[in-house]
């Protein structure tokens, strides 16, 4: 019978994202973060397709609140350290795509921003792979 070493001695389930010379450890999400981001990305995509999902659109409020739900209490210490906006909504946006996809796709948008690729590619080709 296989003996499996307990999964705290090699699981990393954090994300570690360097600003400024500053390493912030984005901590993993809740179920119900994850959830909530996986189903916001499913809205996405459908409102890509043409489809009409009041869920894909974003106020200023609501963009926020997934900035916050997604970084936890790194979006604090983010502030409290003077970065600014653009900079945590990458690093916001980053943290995301690294819940509903992958390692690749949050690494791809972190060097090349939008221009990585379409958001519905993205979290469609993330939503596939379950590393």
């Amino acid at each position: 019978m296989a003996k499996f070493k307990d999964l705290d001695d090699f699981f990393d389930d954090s994300l570690p994202l360097p600003v400024g010379g500053k390493t912030y450890r984005i901590p993993p999400p809740s179920a119900e973060v994850g959830l909530y981001c996986q189903r916001l990305a499913e809205a996405g995509v459908a409102a890509a397709s043409g489809k009409d999902v009041s869920e894909a659109n974003l106020d200023d409020a609501n963009e926020l609140e997934l900035y916050g739900k997604v970084l936890g209490p790194v979006y604090d210490q983010l502030v409290a350290d003077g970065v600014s906006w653009p900079r945590i909504k990458h690093v916001a946006v980053t943290a995301f795509l690294w819940i509903v996809g992958n390692d690749d796709a949050a690494a791809a948008f972190w060097e090349q921003g939008p221009e990585a690729a379409a958001p519905a590619k993205t979290v469609r080709k993330a939503g596939r792979s379950t590393s």
